[in-house]
């Protein structure tokens, strides 16, 4: 029999790989559109993004299987890494944005 944390794993790791379907989907349709830089910013961030909650996935997967050194000692900082890189290309691309503006202005 499984227990209920093993459930919870199992059903969070299920739900952040549906979730991961949205912005690989975003992505897809991105490609077929080269509207300038600021779609290509966004592109990148919606791959990031991806690559976090699919990294969520399978940190939940593999801390239901039992590997929980493995998910809390790597897959965990390695999420972490993903997240706050996806927030530093975020501010970047703020910051490029609102200079441009303020130079076209």
């Amino acid at each position: 029999m499984i227990s209920i944390p093993t459930e919870i794993q199992i059903t969070q790791s299920v739900v952040y790989f549906i979730a991961a379907a949205i912005p690989i989907y975003l992505t897809h349709i991105l490609k077929k559109r080269t509207d300038g830089d600021n779609n290509k910013h966004f592109k990148i961030l919606t791959i990031i993004f991806a690559g976090f909650i699919l990294m969520q996935g399978i940190y939940h997967a593999i801390g239901a299987l039992g590997f929980s050194l493995l998910a809390k000692g790597v897959l965990e900082p390695v999420s972490f890494v993903i997240l706050f890189s996806f927030g530093i290309i975020f501010l970047v691309s703020k910051i490029r944005t609102k200079s441009e503006k303020e130079v076209k202005a």
